[in-house]
């Protein structure tokens, strides 16, 4: 993600993560100069998502270099091995849920401010498919990601008034680390076809400018994003109120 914005040609990145990111820096800054691009200044953060004190500090380091942010991804997840919920360990299962909703909390509490000062003032928070879905052994992993897909729509309404787009999205069955928890054999595997170049493409298209009536909604990356932005679909969708989490009766 952050090396299809650095080869669309933002200016400015931060990238934050536990583990160290120069090699994904040095790859952000080649793919700037290929695409014929200013190379992008980077700012690289050690980053807890589970941590206050870590992301209030990431959002400071973020401040103090950039003074706003335009926009804002949260990537990070975590997947618990599938087992029926008799069989989960209480601590890793709770874990999930430490990293997959605490941590959109966290950084929503920290960067908001940020984001509002910015220009395109939009929220990404990367969820799943899986939040709409009930598999079994995976109580926590979809669980908390349907939290976290409910956690922008608080964010998109709270502060609507101060033109904030938060969304969630599908990213794509993409063959990341933590897929790797399911096991050889599980059907589940089969399905992850997808490249990361396509999510992070879309998601660079999707945030390139500010749309508002995107806001609160749940977008699959996967989707023909010019057909999303365009009528009718956008108007069918905002005519309807798609693409929001909620009890039909």
């Amino acid at each position: 993600m952050a090396v299809s914005f650095a080869r669309a040609g933002a200016s400015q990145i931060a990238i934050g993560a536990r583990s160290s990111l120069t090699s994904v820096a040095a790859s952000m800054k080649k793919a700037a100069v290929e695409a014929g691009r200013p190379e992008p200044q980077v700012l690289t953060i050690e980053l807890d998502v589970t941590s206050q004190s870590s992301t209030e500090a990431a959002a400071s380091q973020v401040s103090s270099a950039f003074g706003k942010l335009d926009v804002l991804v949260h990537n990070s997840g975590i997947l618990e091995g599938m087992k029926p919920i008799t069989d989960t360990d209480p601590d890793e299962w709770w874990k999930t849920w430490e990293v997959n909703v605490r941590g959109p909390y966290l950084i929503s509490r920290s960067f908001i401010p940020l984001l509002l000062k910015g220009d395109t003032k939009t929220f990404v928070v990367v969820s799943s498919v899986g939040a709409h879905l009930v598999m079994p052994g995976l109580s926590a992993y979809q669980s908390s990601k349907l939290g976290a897909t409910r956690l922008m729509e608080f964010a998109a309404t709270e502060y609507s008034d101060q033109s904030l787009v938060a969304i969630s999205v599908h990213p794509g069955n993409i063959m990341t680390d933590i897929v790797g928890k399911l096991e050889e054999d599980d059907k589940l595997r089969a399905i992850f076809t997808e490249t990361p170049e396509l999510s992070a493409d879309s998601l660079v298209y999707l945030t390139k400018e500010h749309r508002p009536w995107l806001s609160g909604r749940y977008i699959n990356l996967t989707w023909d994003m010019l057909e999303l932005t365009s009528s009718p679909k956008k108007d069918e969708i905002i005519a309807e109120d798609k693409l929001k989490v909620r009890l039909v009766v």
